[in-house]
């Protein structure tokens, strides 16, 4: 039975995986498989550093409301004539790049293979850190017990 997978929302949770990745881990990860397939990488908008309006909604439900203002780095590549798009948080020009190369080749022949360097070792490791961080929160959880009286 074939698994049909929507390409946009697959698209969508490679790009949160990658922009939400530590930029170290990225790198790393993405070292090989970029000097590998990356060649042909034409920057159709360099990285460049702007500013995002952060919108907030009371109770997560409410009214939306202006927040603040957050810096973001884009980029915009095209490699073997596929886009690529690359945003992240803060002034990181070289892991906006990277997101924005990898976007690109994910979108190619080499999707499986990369998926399988990058992708899925870097869901690994969030996942690690969600569980470290999990347990050492569990570790200091105070259990207050209500004691009733006349019982």
């Amino acid at each position: 039975m074939a698994h049909n997978v929507d390409p946009l929302s697959e698209r969508q949770e490679w790009l949160r995986e990658l922009s939400c990745a530590p930029a170290a881990e990225l790198e790393l990860l993405a070292q090989k498989p970029l000097e590998r397939y990356a060649a042909n990488v034409l920057e159709l908008r360099r990285p460049e550093v702007g500013l995002t309006m952060v919108t907030g909604r009371v109770g997560g439900t409410g009214e939306a409301f202006g927040l603040g203002e957050m810096t973001v780095t884009r980029c915009v590549v095209q490699v073997d004539g596929d886009m690529g798009v690359g945003y992240v948080r803060g002034r990181d020009t070289v892991h906006a790049r990277t997101i924005a190369v990898l976007d690109a080749l994910l979108q190619g022949p080499h999707a499986e293979e990369l998926k399988s360097e990058v992708l899925r070792p870097l869901a690994e490791l969030r996942l690690a850190r969600a569980a470290h961080h999990a347990a050492r929160t569990e570790a200091t959880r105070v259990q207050f017990l209500t004691m009733v009286r006349g019982s």
